[in-house]
């Protein structure tokens, strides 16, 4: 029972109960750790937004492109079947989710003093998921 501490330290927010929101964190999980081509990652968005899974999968891999590219410090993830989240993963969901009062969270998230291009990508991530009637919700 020592570990508890440490484990609320390095994950300290729950995992969305939106089933929406936990396949997306899963594929987000998948491709950050196992590649960008990773097929649970695009099996799991298929299975959730049915034949129109690839516009949301492209955008998902460019979000992570655009933030390795763009981030001075490495961004945590927890492993794909985690309950709980790291700050940073928490960050990307909520700036997917409300893309318009983000573009802060994602700065300092990178390190940087803005966000521009990562943050055009996760508005377009929001759109094509509002567009599906599937909406991000945490």
């Amino acid at each position: 029972m020592t570990d508890s501490p440490k484990l609320d330290t390095i994950l300290p927010y729950p995992a969305p109960t939106c089933g929406d929101a936990r396949i997306l964190l899963f594929a987000l999980r998948r491709m950050a750790v196992h590649g960008l081509e990773d097929a649970f990652a695009a099996n799991a968005l298929l299975s959730c937004y049915g034949l129109r899974y690839r516009r949301p999968m492209v955008l998902l891999r460019a979000i992570l492109v655009d933030i390795a590219r763009a981030s001075r410090r490495n961004i945590i993830v927890a492993s794909c079947c985690t309950p709980r989240m790291t700050g940073a993963e928490r960050t990307l969901l909520q700036a997917i989710a409300d893309p318009d009062s983000s573009g802060e969270a994602i700065a300092a998230l990178m390190d940087r003093n803005e966000a521009d291009g990562p943050m055009a990508t996760i508005a377009a991530l929001s759109d094509s998921l509002v567009a599906m009637g599937k909406p991000l919700r945490l």
